[in-house]
């Protein structure tokens, strides 16, 4: 993993080949934690199966062929939004000067700006489904740091980089739900929320054989962590980082227990463990939002002991897990195509507002 925290790095790659992917990672929890909702843009969705499958051919595709979008909003624990949606090449956009970057995939858009105030994301959504779900809202992201310098820099050669710009962010978001026969359902609040930018040169099952990543916002600080397992074993990597934007705490030691499994013999922890000298984490991945043949989502708890003033502090966050080589097994496919969008070409389950629901 190599991971950096620069403006700059958010900037789209230039000229990555097929097997490549990027994508730009957003997740806001309210100030009440009734809503909580992630945003996803993609160049090149390393979950595609059209993507993955030209990936096996004599012909393989670029990732620029593949831009896509995937929104999830949660109100009181439950999946109230979701849409993953690919498009074609010509409906995506991606342009950057020194202090602007704008990334467009269909009607939905980002606009990233940097200047000496600090960093803002305006993200614009505009997604209509064909079961006639909607989500129409602009949410804005606001630095807590001026700062973007968090990490030192890394000489990693790792195929997959991890930039975290904005480890903590204020969000404001106004809009609404639509669900087909209902009336709209107001979209409005305000919160703190994360951003990541995530690239990569291979697929994902070249570099790790699964991978636990979470965040949770604390009144003075934050624990953002990755466990990634690779053939040389566990990898734990976390970090409390206060609102300052300095790293109080790094953590390196960690475990996975309490173990369970899906329909689809997926199987992940649902208890993390990390600690260093002074601190010890518990990580309680207590609702699942989200359940697939390679994924889980959760809405999860933590509980931070700082053995050094015998302090306890707990949060609610967002937390997930993947399985990376289980993308590629075809049998999973016609599953993932109920769920995965072509627009212009949608899987009939994805029109009916019922059925399209038992996806979630």
């Amino acid at each position: 993993m190599n991971i950096t925290s620069r403006f700059e790095n958010d900037f789209p790659a230039v000229d990555k080949h097929p097997g490549a992917y990027e994508w730009w990672y957003y997740d806001a929890v309210s100030a009440n934690g009734d809503w909580a909702f992630v945003i996803i843009f993609y160049d090149g969705c390393p979950f595609s199966p059209s993507y993955n499958k030209s990936l096996e051919s004599n012909r393989p595709d670029r990732p620029d062929n593949h831009p896509a979008i995937s929104l999830s909003v949660y109100h009181k624990g439950k999946p109230v939004f979701y849409s993953m949606s690919e498009y074609e090449k010509v409906e995506s956009s991606f342009s950057v000067d020194n202090h602007r970057v704008k990334i467009k995939v269909g009607k939905n858009e980002i606009l990233a700006e940097k200047s000496e105030k600090g960093i803002t994301h305006t993200i614009n959504i505009n997604e209509s489904f064909p079961s006639g779900d909607a989500l129409i809202a602009e949410i804005v992201y606001k630095s807590i740091y001026k700062s973007d310098n968090i990490f030192p820099k890394s000489d990693s050669k790792s195929g997959h980089g991890w930039n975290l710009t904005m480890p903590k962010a204020k969000v404001t978001a106004n809009g609404y739900l639509t669900e087909k026969g209902k009336e709209t359902t107001p979209f409005a609040y305000d919160g703190s929320g994360y951003h990541d930018h995530n690239l990569g040169f291979e697929p994902m099952k070249n570099e790790f054989i699964d991978w636990y990543w979470g965040r949770f916002h604390f009144k003075n600080q934050s624990l953002i962590y990755y466990i990634m397992r690779t053939n040389e074993g566990l990898k734990p990597q976390a970090w409390l980082i206060d609102d300052f934007g300095n790293i109080k705490t790094e953590l390196t030691e960690g475990s996975l227990r309490d173990f369970s499994s899906n329909v689809f013999l997926l199987s992940g922890a649902r208890t993390i463990e990390l600690n260093s000298r002074e601190i010890e984490v518990s990580i309680h991945q207590t609702k699942i939002v989200d359940s697939g043949p390679f994924y889980y989502r959760y809405l999860s708890d933590v509980i931070i002991h700082d053995k050094t003033n015998d302090s306890i502090e707990t949060a609610k966050g967002i937390t997930e897990y993947i399985h990376p080589s289980r993308i590629h097994w075809k049998p999973f496919w016609p599953l993932v195509h109920m769920r995965y969008r072509y627009v212009g070409n949608p899987h009939w389950v994805q029109k009916s507002p019922t059925m399209y629901r038992w996806t979630w």
